[in-house]
């Protein structure tokens, strides 16, 4: 197989305007600038403009218009992540053809487009965020998918042990843009390649360092509490204006216009932008703590409380892994995440994203399989960032959900089977 084989890069978008000075390619450098730095949501006419030294008006000229020039600006993004792609095939080609190295590909991938790709990776997940399953944003998704069934073939693996390889990718070339604690994330990043290797691919059972139970405990990522009703809906009203305006149009005023409140109210409970922010943050992962109690319609998962037995867990996973989409407050946190990665003052707020996943199924797990705290994070972190992934790594199949349901079915297999067996 060759890398991308099934994946057809969009042809260039067509400018209009002379280019003889280059004029075109600065515009969209310094797009891809802008939004590596301050998102896509920063990314106006004058900004990239701006960076370019150029008037505004070049925009137009040069490219027709701010759409299409961000159209060209994520096209030539998924044109030089191939171009990469085919130096890391031939590298991982280096290791030994086992499922324990593909734990240190899948690894060293993260690590690599994380850091030493970094404007390209951010720009990936803002496509994503901009057009998840459509355009450029659904063939860049196919390299990564073509990718790892290609990674998979190399190291023996089969094509669903594959798909999984690219569903947890997903998951970390988005978290792993993190510059919080780059040793301890870099351990629990380890951790979880290694756990997720023995788990689903077959590897070298290894004992757990902790490292990924450390990570939570220090960012505060357990012990989140809970907000009261009237914080909480502040915060999601929080939420949804930096989902939709970016950082940049996070004020009291907009959240107060947004909730339905006064100024004063939204003041009251958060007093600076940062306090908003985090509880934002918070807000988000309560929500999703009581989505997976259990909500009111038929289709809902049984509140945890209710699960008893590992199956029944199971059950419950496989549910929600059957839904159209991923629940606002999981696309939310997402949207909050890739925020704080642009701003350095945030990276403890962004922590508390990465590292609060898994927090509900430790939780039935610690009632249905005792163990230690350090091996209940691991378990429940890994299952549950698999999971919220799925919708990312399938979203640009041609039956996203029956995509979805068949990893899921996967995923719960081998799970299973990994706890019965430790």
């Amino acid at each position: 197989m060759v890398i991308g084989s099934n994946t057809a890069l969009p042809a260039p978008v067509a400018t209009s305007g002379q280019d003889g000075d280059g004029r075109s390619e600065r515009l969209r450098l310094a797009a891809a600038e802008v939004i590596a730095h301050h998102g896509v949501a920063a990314a106006s006419a004058r900004s990239i403009a701006a960076a370019a030294g150029m008037a505004p008006s070049a925009i137009n000229y040069n490219h027709g218009s701010l759409e299409r020039l961000l159209s060209a600006t994520f096209t030539r993004g998924l044109a030089d992540t191939a171009s990469w792609l085919k130096g890391r095939i031939g590298e991982l080609a280096f290791l030994p053809a086992t499922p324990d190295a593909a734990a240190l590909a899948l690894e060293d991938v993260i690590v690599q487009w994380t850091a030493g790709e970094r404007s390209l990776a951010v720009l990936y997940q803002e496509c994503l965020a901009t057009s998840l399953g459509s355009g450029v944003a659904a063939d860049w998704t196919r390299l990564w998918r073509d990718f790892w069934l290609d990674v998979a073939e190399q190291f023996g693996l089969d094509p669903l042990e594959g798909r999984l390889l690219h569903v947890f990718f997903e998951s970390e070339a988005l978290h792993n843009l993190s510059r919080w604690s780059p040793a301890l994330e870099r351990g629990a990043l380890r951790e979880m390649c290694e756990y997720f290797a023995e788990t689903w691919l077959g590897a070298i059972p290894r004992l757990g360092r902790g490292a990924l139970d450390q990570a939570e405990r220090i960012a505060g990522a357990k012990a989140h509490g809970t907000l009261p009703p009237a914080a909480l809906r502040i915060a999601e009203a929080a939420a949804e204006v930096v989902e939709d305006k970016g950082l940049g149009g996070l004020t009291h005023r907009a959240v107060a216009a947004r909730a339905g409140l006064t100024t004063g109210s939204v003041t009251h409970h958060f007093r600076s932008i940062e306090d908003l922010l985090a509880g934002a943050i918070r807000g988000q992962v309560q929500l999703l703590m009581q989505e997976a109690d259990g909500g009111s319609h038929d289709q809902s998962p049984p509140a945890i409380d209710d699960v008893t037995s590992v199956e029944h867990l199971i059950d419950a996973i496989q549910l929600q892994a059957g839904q159209d989409r991923p629940p606002s407050p999981l696309t939310r946190r997402r949207s909050l995440f890739l925020a704080t990665i642009h701003r350095p003052d945030l990276a403890t707020a962004g922590a508390v994203i990465r590292f609060s996943y898994g927090g509900t199924v430790r939780e039935a797990l610690g009632r249905l399989r005792p163990g230690t705290q350090a091996s209940l994070a691991l378990t429940a972190g890994v299952l549950s960032r698999l999971l919220s992934a799925l919708w990312y790594a399938c979203s640009a199949e041609d039956e996203p959900r029956t995509a979805r349901e068949r990893l899921s079915r996967r995923i719960n297999e081998r799970f299973v089977v990994g706890l019965r067996a430790g």
